[in-house]
C-alpha cells in the first residue's frame, strides 16, 4: 500500500508541478534578444505551441522514480528519500532545461547551476561513508567533461558548452550508481540524438534533452526491469 501511495502521489505531484513549469515556460521569458551577445534574436522565433506534454512526461518520470525507489527498500531509510529527492529534482529541472533547449538550442546557466548543485548535494548524501562510489562519481564527471570538451573543440562549437556542463552533472549522478550506467546513459543519449537527426533531417539540434533522457533511462530502467522480471 505504501508503494502504491508513493507512486500515485508522485504522479499527481508531477502533473501539478509540470503544469506550473509549462505555464511558466509558455511566457517565453527565457528567450533572449540579440543584444545579449547571442547569434540570433530568440524573441522573433516562432511560437513553440502549448506544449501540453510537459506535465504528462514529468508525472511519468516521478512515478517511475518512486516505484524504483521504494520497491526494494524500507521507506524509512534516509538514503531512499535522498535517492528519490535527487531523481525528482533531476527530472524537474532537467525537464525545464530540455524544453528551453528544444526551443532555442541553449541551456541556461542558472538552471544548470540548480541541477548541478542539487545533484552534487544528493550525491554526497548517497555516498556518505562510501569513498569508492564518491570517487567513481567524481571520475565520471571529470571524464565526461573532458571528453565533451574535446568534442566541443573539434566540432568548433557545434556541441555547445552548455552540453559540456550538463554531461558533467549526468556523469556525476550516474557515476555514483555505477560506471556501466554512465556508458549506458551516454550511448542512449547519442543514439536518440542520431535517430532524431535522421528523422527530422536536421544537422543542428538540441542535445540536452537526450542527455537528460539517457540519464533517466540508464538510472531507472534497470530497476524497473528488475521489478517486473518474474522470480524463478
Amino acid at each position: 500500500m505504501k508503494l502504491i501511495t508513493a507512486v500515485v502521489l508522485s504522479a499527481v505531484a508531477g502533473l501539478v508541478i509540470g503544469e506550473l513549469i509549462r505555464r511558466r515556460l509558455n511566457r517565453l521569458t527565457y528567450r533572449l534578444p540579440a543584444s545579449y551577445s547571442q547569434d540570433r534574436d530568440e524573441t522573433v522565433l516562432a511560437s513553440p505551441g502549448p506544449r501540453r506534454w510537459i506535465p504528462v512526461i514529468l508525472a511519468a518520470g516521478w512515478a517511475s522514480t518512486a516505484l524504483s525507489s521504494f520497491w526494494d527498500a524500507e521507506s524509512t531509510q534516509a538514503s531512499t528519500w535522498v535517492y528519490l529527492l535527487g531523481w525528482m529534482i533531476f527530472c524537474g529541472v532537467g525537464m525545464w532545461l530540455s524544453v528551453i533547449d528544444l526551443d532555442v538550442q541553449r541551456l541556461p546557466d542558472r538552471g544548470q547551476l540548480v541541477l548541478g548543485g542539487a545533484a552534487f548535494v544528493c550525491g554526497i548524501g548517497l555516498t556518505w561513508g562510501e569513498p569508492t562510489r564518491l570517487l567513481a562519481g567524481l571520475g565520471a564527471a571529470l571524464g565526461c567533461g573532458l571528453a565533451f570538451t574535446a568534442i566541443h573543440i573539434i566540432s568548433k562549437g557545434a556541441l555547445g558548452l552548455g552540453d559540456v556542463k550538463l554531461v558533467m552533472t549526468c556523469g556525476w549522478w550516474l557515476g555514483i550508481i555505477s560506471l556501466p550506467a554512465v556508458f549506458t546513459g551516454l550511448l542512449t543519449a547519442c543514439l536518440l540524438a542520431i535517430a532524431v537527426s535522421i528523422i527530422t533531417r536536421k544537422k543542428e539540434f538540441a542535445f540536452g534533452p537526450w542527455l537528460v533522457t539517457g540519464t533517466l533511462v540508464a538510472g531507472q530502467l534497470p530497476h524497473l526491469i528488475h521489478l517486473f522480471t518474474p522470480v524463478t
